[in-house]
């Protein structure tokens, strides 16, 4: 019986998928990022959504976060529950030898893989300034939903799938151009092609 399928999936952050789930300010499509999408299409990857986790944490309406505000027991035990149905996916990829890879967005404080934001300013009344809120650094420590899914991963003792960053999130939306996404779709295909 004929098949066609790839056998490679890439597990990815919700918002490349779905505009819709960003924090008011960060969202530079009107529905997906098409231009990831397109390029899984032609390395013929199946797509896995990851779920938001600050959207079902906090809302659609939520306030800009940084990682160390995320970064509580509450907050990694709802991450441990999301990552549950992706490890049973995984699990059943890896076992039938699918190519898995885990796209993740830097500048995330949940979904960054190589980059989230940090500040010891951010806390009490919602009252920062525009350039107070960019004052956040970005450290090189993957988000928390990203860590807990990693260490969930580890834990059920599966390989690690290929992990790659793409940039959406190390600008807002007002200081977002073109030539970002033509960058970060030159880089994502440089890390799919090895």
């Amino acid at each position: 019986m004929k098949d066609f399928r790839s056998k490679k999936v890439a597990i990815v952050a919700n918002c490349i998928l779905n505009q819709n789930s960003k924090v008011i300010g960060f969202a530079k499509y009107k529905g997906m990022v098409k231009e990831i999408v397109d390029l899984l299409y032609e390395y013929n990857y199946g797509i896995l959504q990851l779920p938001c986790p600050e959207t079902l944490f906090a809302g659609a309406r939520r306030w800009w976060q940084v990682r160390d505000q995320y970064d509580t027991e509450g907050y990694r035990e709802h991450c441990r529950m999301l990552a549950k149905p992706i490890i049973t996916m995984l699990k059943e990829y890896q076992k039938e030898g699918y190519d898995v890879v885990l796209i993740g967005v830097d500048g995330s404080p949940s979904c960054g893989i190589n980059l989230s934001p940090t500040s010891k300013k951010w806390g009490g009344p919602p009252t920062l300034r525009d350039e107070d809120a960019w004052n956040a650094e970005m450290i090189n420590k993957p988000g928390i939903f990203m860590e807990v899914l990693m260490e969930e991963i580890k834990k059920a003792g599966l390989k690690e799938p290929k992990v790659i960053g793409v940039g959406l999130d190390l600008k807002d939306a007002e200081h977002w151009n073109n030539e970002e996404i033509t960058n970060i779709i030159a880089e994502l295909k440089e890390k799919l092609s090895k």
